[in-house]
This record gives structure tokens, C-alpha cells and sequence, in this order.
């Protein structure tokens, strides 16, 4: 049995077609999404439309990202009136409010509806632990130097533990607890024009199941997406941090915490 572990697509429909194309010639029987959706690039109202489409014709299983808990935290804002919290157009949310706008009621009860994290069980099969950043908190971020993921182990009743949200695909293991990380579909660090996901294949090692990951990088038109940014606008409402996206997607490598930095020294020297 083979499954399709797809995260942080952020709205590139233009990688995450390339993973599905790929996941479905490979016999893919079921797919784990694991948040993230929506964001950073300008095809929101696109991957949504697919997204319902796709598991309507397929067996998936989804949770949310902490993408979505934004897009859920600003609507609550907007209920409640609070002027403090409404984002506008910078680098700060900029990008997040584009996302928004594209965002219907249906869209964000589908998002209010999905967990935080869910176990895989199958008959026969070891139980997967599924979420986006850690089983309690889709911000928090599972490195794979192994120091939280073996803390994590202590706490869940399964042998597999899988996740996104950092953008680092990889494996750390401990005995016989695996932790594995997808990466991401559609902001992939390191990888230049590639999107990063797993394919888990189901193996018998002395009459034991176990899964087995192949992490893959599938090749999409990224050169593509960057021109979409800036034709749609996005780059123009949130100025920095869609040219660290840009940067992304072009090279593969990722300066934004190095910016943040720099903006926050010149603005100390500034006053």
C-alpha cells in the first residue's frame, strides 16, 4: 500500500498538480495533507477548488496548518470588531490579507473543521501520528536534530510521527520510533523549482509492518509561479517577505530571518 504525504502547499497549485500527477502514476491508495494550504503565493481560490475536488474522488485525510488558524483568527477578529487586530497591506500581513480576500465563508468553515493533528490506523497497519507543526500546536517546529522529536515520542502512543510546517524534509529515528518530515510542496527550502513531499510504502521485516518513507522532489514550472506573483500583485502588498518567497523559489535559499534581523537594527538606529 502506498500513501501521498503532501504539506505546506501555500497555495502553489502549480507544484502541488506535479505531486499529484507523480503520486497517482505511482498507485498512491490514499493521501495524508498536513496543513498549510493556503498563502505565499497567489493561486489561493485555485488550490482550494482543486483541493475539494481531489479528495471528493479520493480517500484523504487533512488537518490544518498554521496558515488556516491565522486565516480562522482574523475572521474572529473581524466578528469581534477588533481594529488592532485587521490586517493591512505591508510586509508584515500583507501577504495574509491577499490570501484572505480570496477566502469565502465555506472556505473557512472547511478550515474550522479540521484537527489539529490525527492518528493513521488501518487494520494490520502501525498507527501514524499526523500534524503540522507538533500533536498540540500547528506553529511549533520538530526540528530533526532529534532533541524534540524524542520528547515527543514519550508522549504519543505511535511509532511514526509525521509532520511539516518546518520546511526541512528529512528523518530522525530512536529505537523503533520514527519521525518523519514531508518538507514543503510548495515553498521548498533547498530545493529550487522542486516540491518536496513523501510517499510512505507499507514493508514486512520479520513478520512486522512498517512504513517505509520515499522522500521525493518533484520538478515543477517555478519560474511560472514567480511570474504569477508579481502579475496578480502580491509582491506590491507585501513588499520583503514575497522577496524572500521569490528568493525561495528561485535559488532554494531562505535569508528571511537574516532580514527580519536587519530591519530591526535599522530600525533601532532609526529611532
Amino acid at each position: 500500500m502506498k500513501i501521498g504525504v503532501i504539506s505546506d502547499i501555500h497555495s502553489n497549485i502549480v507544484a502541488l498538480k506535479a505531486v499529484i500527477s507523480y503520486m497517482e502514476a505511482e498507485g498512491c491508495a490514499e493521501y495524508l495533507f498536513l496543513g498549510d494550504f493556503v498563502s505565499d503565493t497567489p493561486y489561493t481560490r485555485e488550490t482550494l477548488d482543486y483541493l475539494y475536488d481531489f479528495i471528493d474522488t479520493h480517500t484523504c485525510h487533512l488537518l490544518k496548518g498554521n496558515r488556516e488558524e491565522y486565516m480562522l483568527n482574523h475572521r474572529q477578529a473581524l466578528l469581534e470588531g477588533r481594529d488592532d487586530a485587521k490586517w493591512i497591506y505591508n510586509s508584515a500581513c500583507g501577504n495574509l490579507l491577499f490570501t484572505y480576500e480570496q477566502l469565502t465563508e465555506e472556505d473557512l468553515d472547511f478550515f474550522e473543521n479540521l484537527p489539529i493533528s490525527f492518528d493513521y490506523e488501518k487494520p494490520g497497519y502501525p498507527i501514524i501520528k499526523c500534524c503540522h507543526g507538533s500533536p498540540v500546536k500547528a506553529n511549533e517546529r520538530i526540528p530533526l536534530d532529534g532533541e524534540a522529536a524524542r520528547e515527543w515520542f514519550k508522549k504519543i502512543d505511535a511509532n511514526y510521527l509525521l509532520c511539516g510546517h518546518t520546511h526541512y524534509p528529512g528523518e530522525f529515528s530512536y529505537g523503533d520510533k520514527h519521525y518523519y518530515n514531508s518538507g514543503s510542496v510548495g515553498i521548498a527550502i533547498n530545493d529550487a523549482g522542486l516540491a518536496q513531499c513523501i510517499i510512505l510504502e507499507d514493508i514486512t521485516i520479520n513478520g512486522t509492518k512498517e512504513w517505509k518513507p520515499t522522500f521525493l522532489k518533484i520538478p515543477y514550472d517555478n519560474k511560472k509561479v514567480v511570474c504569477d506573483i508579481v502579475e496578480s500583485g502580491l509582491l506590491e502588498k507585501a513588499p520583503w517577505f514575497i522577496n524572500t518567497n521569490i528568493q525561495v523559489l528561485l535559488t532554494g535559499e531562505d535569508n528571511s530571518f537574516e532580514m527580519v534581523e536587519c530591519a530591526a537594527q535599522l530600525a533601532e538606529e532609526a529611532g
